[in-house]
């Protein structure tokens, strides 16, 4: 019988056709502990409900990401970026959730991080300081950004490490992340992929693929984690969906979202139990 100190959870994905109720029913049915969602304004009650009713962990709510890049620059759009962040801020206290998944940066080709940037992460951070909210920065593209967080707000409660398995592979060339941030990890994004295949990084590397089916050393991952002494839920984040030029993801899409959920679980399981 499997046995792990770790709570187990994944992000619930998209296309099912299942109500959020029945989604939900069925990752408890396969055996998944938790889950994590995207900020969906219009369904955050209803994953409230279902995580009460199936005695599910709700872990995280991603935040929006397409224009943080924004909040680096003076002007209006950085600051209306900052303040929707600051209303998913609100909505995870609201709705208990523990931990709202932040990027730092979006983005290849810039890597000066501004004191706008800043003050503006700031705000954030603050309000997540007064809701109790933890922020779970992810190690993605610009790691520059992310080391300006860290030294500017040392020490605020609310300022937490979300460590992406695979974006250590790809965006990060393999760097040892949590030697950098395990003091804080928060959350996890568990998934594969095979490196960078070009000259530079980019987001078509950022495959998300199932837990083995790349060239990450697992052993590796789960000692590093146990060193930082986390020992909150681990959860995954997984697509059905290929990169442009790609079709790493069509078995995945032909099996299912059921048999899929059920493929990812035992490869957690394998993992964790290392």
């Amino acid at each position: 019988m499997y046995q792990c100190k770790y709570k187990l959870g994944i992000n619930l994905m998209g296309g099912s056709g299942l109500s959020v109720d029945d989604h939900v029913a069925l990752l408890k049915r396969i055996g998944w502990n938790g889950f994590f969602t995207g900020w969906n304004r219009e369904s955050l009650s209803e994953f409230a409900a279902a995580a009460e009713k199936y005695d599910m962990i709700w872990q995280s709510i991603h935040a929006p990401f397409t224009q943080v890049r924004y909040m680096w620059n003076d002007g209006e759009l950085g600051v209306q970026v900052t303040d929707e962040l600051i209303e998913c801020v609100r909505d995870c206290a609201l709705y208990h959730v523990p931990v709202m998944v932040i990027h730092p940066f979006i983005g290849f080709e810039e890597h000066n991080p501004t004191e706008v940037g800043l003050q503006n992460f700031g705000r954030i951070i603050e309000e997540a300081d007064r809701q109790n909210v933890k922020l779970g920065f992810e190690n993605v593209e610009g790691e520059e950004y992310l080391a300006a967080i860290f030294d500017r707000y040392a020490g605020h409660p609310s300022l937490g490490f979300c460590f992406d398995t695979g974006h250590e592979l790809c965006y990060n060339r393999g760097k040892d992340m949590l030697a950098e941030y395990g003091h804080a990890l928060c959350h996890t994004h568990f998934n594969d992929n095979i490196g960078v295949t070009g000259d530079d990084i980019f987001w078509t590397d950022d495959l998300h693929l199932v837990m083995g089916d790349g060239i990450a050393d697992w052993e590796s991952v789960m000692a590093r984690i146990r060193q930082t002494g986390y020992d909150g839920p681990l959860m995954c984040e997984l697509s059905f969906s290929n990169k442009p030029g790609k079709n790493t993801h069509d078995g995945y899409a032909a099996m299912g979202h059921e048999a899929f959920y059920r493929f990812a679980l035992q490869r957690m399981r394998n993992i964790t139990d290392i």
